[in-house]
């Protein structure tokens, strides 16, 4: 099953549990803010559009009357045409649909979304990481990419072309940044705060290509996995570390700390 979006408020509900048969500890997945952001930038969009609509009407029923309704009607369809943000909404999606996977998980990992992980050099003082897995053995930073379409590129490429067939059969194009880099400096930072802390603890990066639609060939050599959604249980699962986590309640606790940090 399938967790758009628009369902994130699950995570945090009282009968979430009652949907979905989680194993893995959900304590730390709250709602989305791709969500919440992609609703607000649609909700901004409608209150400029009757802002201005409004003034509009205003100074048309001063100038001439009859034509007042006709500027309200267009207003207000225009009020109504305002979308939520497709590429936020997209990413909330494809973060969503790993959240929900993960929840097949044993009971004795934790799972965590979009952690603030400390950047003194990031223009907001953080970077964020999309889903963290805290496991008995290791701790695992997973990008998401929920990119549909051929995508081409090799681990040391500063980004990786996308190739698209529109319905009309033509092939068009773009770039994206290079994930595996993006998770290289986020295990990093992890790694760096909790060092911090006293926790220490095996950290393995991983690059999730979420969306089913999607063909990924990497060339890859790095110690950054690329892989599609169906593998990401079995992978954790099977995962061997080169030591154990002394103290996993701290490790786990440390992390939640980063939590809106």
């Amino acid at each position: 099953m399938l967790l758009s979006g628009l369902n994130c408020y699950y995570w945090a509900s009282k009968n979430y549990h009652s949907r979905i048969k989680v194993l893995a500890n959900f304590d730390y997945v709250t709602a989305n803010k791709l969500t919440l952001n992609a609703h607000g930038y649609k909700n901004t969009n409608r209150t400029l559009v009757a802002l201005v609509g409004l003034g509009i009407a205003f100074v048309v029923s001063a100038i001439y009357l009859p034509a007042t309704p006709i500027v309200l009607l267009l207003t207000a369809v225009a009020w109504w045409s305002q979308k939520s943000h497709p590429i936020l909404l997209a990413g909330a999606e494809g973060e969503d649909l790993v959240i929900n996977l993960l929840s097949a998980l044993p009971d004795t990992f934790t799972v965590y979304n979009q952690v603030d992980l400390p950047n003194a050099k990031s223009r907001t003082g953080f970077n964020e990481a999309d889903v963290i897995v805290a496991g008995p053995n290791a701790v695992f930073v997973i990008e998401v990419k929920h990119n549909s379409g051929s995508i081409r590129g090799a681990d040391t490429d500063r980004e990786w072309r996308i190739e698209k067939t529109s319905r009309g059969g033509s092939v068009y194009g773009k770039t994206m940044r290079n994930p595996i880099s993006q998770v290289k400096r986020l295990v990093w930072l992890l790694s760096k705060d909790l060092k911090a802390k006293g926790s220490r603890a095996w950290i393995q990066g991983v690059v999730l290509f979420s969306h089913p639609d999607v063909d990924a060939k990497i060339e890859n050599d790095s110690n950054v996995p690329v892989m599609g959604r169906a593998d990401i249980v079995n992978y954790i699962n099977a995962y061997q570390a080169k030591f154990d986590i002394a103290n996993n309640a701290k490790l786990i606790s440390d992390i939640a700390a980063l939590k809106g940090a």
